[in-house]
């Protein structure tokens, strides 16, 4: 049987993709060719590089002047070279002119500093800081000058020409004077655009992109809590601060504190970064973090003792430890890396431009540092720091789009999990609700044939008896009287059914219709003060029955034994209770020959307002007795299934 052959790939996607990293690859290579373009170690047109001085000490006149190769490196120099150098630069014999007045010459300087001044024949034309106080910290260095040459100050003879450049020099700052050129204005012009971009724009498009970086770093750093991002965030921030300090001509700072911050950030920096390429590529390396570590903790103190020698030997020697401890670390992670395996395309493109970006150091370190061959008017690290920022500033933001993305994964996972927990809840709630229902409704029932058998079925009891023991004597009033109290109890279990929600004024209203007439019969005005209160959530239908029969013997109690003229039903509330008083203005509670069932007729009264979670109070209404029931307003009372009510005689 003949095997199928392969499936095609999908519209639109290749057999085979070319990973992104080797894109890159081919990109830093382009810019390595640029970098050598744009740093252009051949003359420029129409212009001549001048690679000697005569250098003199003016402050020093029994110093013979020296011819000098440039660049000229004070730091280098004997302790008598620190201070005033005069250059005296020689006109070179390629470049003339015929007319002075319709000439545009200019020289180019590159790099020079820290304070200068240029003359012409004798005459000051461009300064930077000549003139400033010694206490102010004057950095000319890191920034390319195009000065104007004058005509009317150019000699008809252009060997005739004169040119000096005076320095002021500062000790750990590589003063003096690098190669420079001078030319016609055009040539020059261009060339010193191109410094003015890689040297001042370059740096503050760095600074602009550091300190982004590093503040979103910093929230991402907060937001998910990644070390990762910790590290990033005080790497750039640190890359920030040299960068900042990097571009000011006048810094507010005094040269030490300048010098000691600006080389302890771009230290701290590097350890930083170190340790951030470590934690991408998720290595627990001893030696890359030793290294990152002995960086960040020594670098302090190394500084210091440099700042306190004077001896730029020593910072020379700390620029080499770094470039060889960022080395080291790159090759052992690069050497762990071939050990795995297999890397992510991102960790392969983080290792391409971290190499790349040691490349660039490197070759800066032995060029400005070392004196090597080469061009030092351009640093090749701003562009591979650059490059790098951008490569980690995309790592960064695929690795928050991949936990954002996650989270809406895990977010969408974990609302269908609750959507299903919601509904079986739901349905155990459902389930639980209509039990409820008919437990309550259960124990309703329970409730209406204690109270029927209590109340209705006691005083059915009683007119049955009555009836079978007096057949031949009946008296037909007493049974109608019994038969009427029967009645009276069942519209009293009728009327503690009604839904009146825990409302005090209502449930007395109801039980006034009741009563009322039995106090017409016996000549007893009713003085009703019953005003709106606070609901009660323990007046139930339950309660509503207690209180019907709390009532119910206050007022037996008033009518038969108490032999009073007027009774008094008041309400009132404060913050915490609702009140309920019932006055007469009978005898008072001081009787002698209480009888038995006023007696029990007080108890029942006392159980009764516990089952409602009141207070009961029976005072001396001179003349007459006051009971005061206090509900609370803030307690929910629910009596339990099996409570008893003690009947009312």
């Amino acid at each position: 049987m003949r095997a199928l052959p392969p499936a095609p790939p999908p519209p639109g996607q290749s057999a085979k993709r070319v990973p992104h990293y080797l894109w890159v690859g081919l990109l830093l290579l382009g810019l390595l060719w640029a970098l050598h373009s744009v740093s252009m170690p051949a003359g420029l047109e129409n212009a001549v590089t001048l690679r000697e001085a005569q250098a003199s000490l003016p402050q020093h006149p029994q110093q013979p002047p020296q011819r000098v190769s440039l660049p000229h490196i004070l730091d280098d120099q004997p302790a008598a070279w620190s201070g005033w150098v005069d250059y005296r630069l020689d006109w070179p014999a390629a470049l003339h002119y015929d007319d002075p007045a319709q000439t545009r010459l200019a020289l180019l300087l590159p790099r020079v500093g820290t304070r200068f001044r240029v003359l012409l024949n004798g005459h000051e034309i461009y300064q930077v800081g000549w003139y400033a106080a010694p206490e102010r910290n004057i950095l000319s260095a890191w920034f390319p000058y195009l000065v104007s040459l004058p005509p009317g100050l150019l000699q008809a003879q252009p060997q005739q020409n004169q040119i000096h450049i005076q320095v002021q020099g500062q000790l750990l700052e590589r003063s003096g004077l690098w190669p420079l050129q001078i030319g016609y204005h055009g040539s020059l012009f261009e060339r010193h655009q191109v410094l003015e971009v890689w040297q001042v724009k370059g740096t503050w498009m760095m600074l602009i992109s550091s300190l982004l970086m590093g503040l979103l770093s910093l929230h991402l750093w907060r937001t998910l809590n990644e070390r990762l991002f910790l590290l990033m965030a005080v790497a750039a921030l640190a890359h920030s601060v040299r960068l900042a300090l990097s571009v000011s001509l006048e810094p507010p700072l005094s040269f030490g504190w300048y010098f000691y911050l600006h080389r302890l950030a771009f230290t701290w920096y590097v350890g930083f970064f170190l340790l951030f390429v470590a934690e991408l590529l998720a290595f627990r390396d001893r030696l890359v973090h030793g290294l990152a570590w002995f960086l960040i903790g020594v670098g302090p103190f190394w500084l210091a003792w440099t700042l306190h020698t004077q001896d730029y030997d020593l910072y020379r020697i700390w620029a080499g430890a770094m470039a060889v401890c960022g080395a080291l670390s790159l090759l052992s992670l690069l050497f762990r890396s071939l050990q795995r395996g297999a890397l992510e395309s991102d960790q392969i493109l983080v290792l391409l431009v971290a190499s790349f970006t040691l490349a660039t150091g490197v070759r800066d370190f032995l060029v400005v540092q070392l004196n090597f061959p080469g061009d030092a008017d351009l640093r090749w690290t701003s562009l591979g720091s650059l490059a790098l920022l951008f490569t980690l500033s995309w790592v960064l933001a695929q690795r928050a789009t991949a936990s954002t993305r996650e989270v809406h994964r895990l977010n969408q996972s974990l609302a269908g999990i609750l959507a299903k927990r919601e509904a079986e809840l739901r349905q155990a709630f459902d389930q639980l609700r209509a039990s409820e229902q008919q437990r309550a409704i259960e124990g309703e029932r329970r409730r209406l044939m204690r109270d029927m058998h209590d109340g209705l079925g006691s005083q059915l009891v009683q007119t049955l008896n009555m009836v079978r023991s007096q057949k031949h004597t009946l008296d037909a009033g007493s049974v109608e009287s019994m038969i009427h109290h029967a009645l009276e109890e069942l519209r009293l279990m009728l009327d503690s059914l009604e839904p009146m929600e825990g409302d005090l004024a209502t449930i007395l209203g109801t039980f006034r219709q009741r009563i009322e007439p039995a106090l017409v019969a016996a000549g007893i005005e009713l003085d009703w003060q019953v005003q709106d209160v606070p609901t009660l959530p323990s007046l139930d239908a339950q309660g509503v029955m207690h209180l019907f029969r709390c009532m119910q013997e206050i007022f037996a109690n008033v009518v038969k034994h108490a032999q009073a003229r007027r009774v008094c039903v008041r309400t009132r509330s404060d913050a915490a209770h609702v009140y309920l008083t019932v006055t007469d203005d009978g005898l008072g509670m001081q009787r002698p020959h209480t009888k038995p069932q006023a007696q029990r007729g007080l108890g029942n009264l006392r159980a009764r307002a516990g089952k409602l979670g009141a207070q009961v109070r029976f005072f001396d209404a001179h003349p007459g007795t006051g009971i005061e029931f206090a509900f609370p307003i803030h307690r929910t009372f629910t009596p339990e299934a099996g409570d008893t009510v003690p009947s009312v005689e």
